[in-house]
C-alpha cells in the first residue's frame, strides 16, 4: 500500500513538471515571435488545438501575455511589448508589409510607383498595405504632385524593434545598407 501511495505522488509530481514545462515553452515561443498566431504556435510547439488553448488560457489568467482578438485572427503577445510595438510587429509578420518598411528605411522617402516598382505587387496591393501602415501610425504620407511621398513616422522605434524582436531582418538590413555604401 506504502509503494502504490509513493507511485501516485511521482506519477502526480512528473504531471506537474510536465505542465509546467509545457507553459513555460508556449510562453518562450510568445515572447520570442510578438504577434504569433494561434496555429504557429500550434505547429512550433507540436501541440493539439485543446491542449493549445487550455495552456493559452492559463497564460491569458496569470496575465503574462496579452491577446489581440479579431474576426478572422488572434495574436500573442508577451505582456512586456508596449502597444506601439506591439502594432510595429504585427505589422512586420504580413510579407508585403515587411517589405515596404524594410524599403522605406532603406531609402527614407519614396513615392507610390517607386514602391510598387521595388515591392513588384499590383497597386491595389501596394494601396492596401500603405493605408494599414497610415492608419496605424507607422507611415506618413505627403501630399505630392504628381504622386504622393511616403516615409516611416518613427524610423528609430522600427529600427529598434527590428534589432528587440526580429534580428533577422536588421541584420540584413544592415547587410544591405553597407553592400549600398562599399563602392
Amino acid at each position: 500500500m506504502l509503494a502504490f501511495g509513493f507511485c501516485i505522488r511521482i506519477y502526480i509530481q512528473h504531471i506537474l513538471i510536465f505542465s509546467v514545462e509545457r507553459l513555460e515553452l508556449i510562453h518562450d515561443i510568445i515572447r520570442k515571435n510578438p504577434a504569433v498566431r494561434f496555429n504557429d504556435i500550434m505547429r512550433i510547439s507540436k501541440l493539439k488545438n485543446g491542449t493549445l488553448t487550455h495552456y493559452i488560457s492559463k497564460l491569458e489568467n496569470m496575465e503574462k501575455i496579452s491577446v489581440e482578438r479579431t474576426p478572422r485572427i488572434t495574436r500573442f503577445y508577451d505582456k512586456s511589448v508596449p502597444k506601439k510595438e506591439a502594432e510595429i510587429c504585427k505589422q512586420l509578420t504580413r510579407p508585403t508589409v515587411k517589405h515596404i518598411i524594410t524599403l522605406l528605411l532603406r531609402k527614407n522617402t519614396l513615392t507610390f510607383p517607386e514602391i510598387r516598382d521595388y515591392v513588384d505587387k499590383s497597386p491595389a496591393t501596394v494601396s492596401v498595405c500603405l493605408n494599414d501602415l497610415f492608419k496605424s501610425g507607422i507611415v506618413e504620407k505627403t501630399y505630392d504632385i504628381p504622386s504622393n511621398k511616403y516615409s516611416l513616422k518613427k524610423p528609430d522605434l522600427i529600427r529598434g524593434v527590428l534589432n528587440v524582436y526580429f534580428p533577422n531582418i536588421s541584420a540584413r538590413l544592415i547587410d544591405n545598407t553597407l553592400e549600398l555604401l562599399d563602392f
